[in-house]
């Protein structure tokens, strides 16, 4: 348990590294896309609870560290989200396709809305705000998918080393 633990967080600080130094890269209409969203979705369904929250925790924290002007925001509303999974996902068997797609579209729909009510007390519900927040949740569904796949993919292959 220890090495997954081990392993989770090294993910976790690749996929922080990503959002932090690539993901601006990939900013449209000033909106930019949260990988780390398909990680905890990812984290929280593969690992126990305990260890999925500390390592949500952890890593949202260390997000915070980045924006200053909402410091504890990502972790707080990252655990929030890691029991809202795990809640969720109980009543569904763990390779159910239909109950990782629902995962991924409540989790980012909850996120926006947070994060809308956030930086609308913040700044002002303004129609700019309302529109970018409705693209930048559908952008992070469709990143959301790839990435979670894809991490669902890759969990799946095995490497052997033989000596001939």
């Amino acid at each position: 348990m220890i090495g997954k633990g081990i392993w989770s967080f090294i993910l976790g600080l690749l996929f922080l590294y990503l959002q932090i130094l690539v993901m601006p890269a990939l900013a449209i209409w000033s909106v930019i896309p949260n990988i780390l969203i398909p990680w905890l979705i990812y984290i929280v369904w593969t690992r126990p609870r305990d260890l999925a929250l500390v390592l949500v925790f952890l890593i949202g924290l260390m997000l915070d560290t980045v924006n200053p002007m909402t410091f504890g925001f990502y972790a707080f509303v990252f655990c929030l989200l890691a029991l809202a999974i795990n809640e969720f996902r109980k009543p569904f068997e763990v390779e159910s396709v239909v109950a990782k797609m629902l995962t991924i579209a409540i989790i980012n729909l909850l996120f926006s809305l947070i994060q809308l009510l956030v930086y609308g007390v913040t700044f002002s519900f303004a129609s700019p705000l309302l529109a970018k927040s409705l693209f930048g949740f559908g952008y992070n569904v469709l990143l959301s998918i790839v990435v979670f796949w894809g991490l669902q993919l890759l969990s799946k292959v095995r490497l052997s080393i033989s000596n001939d």
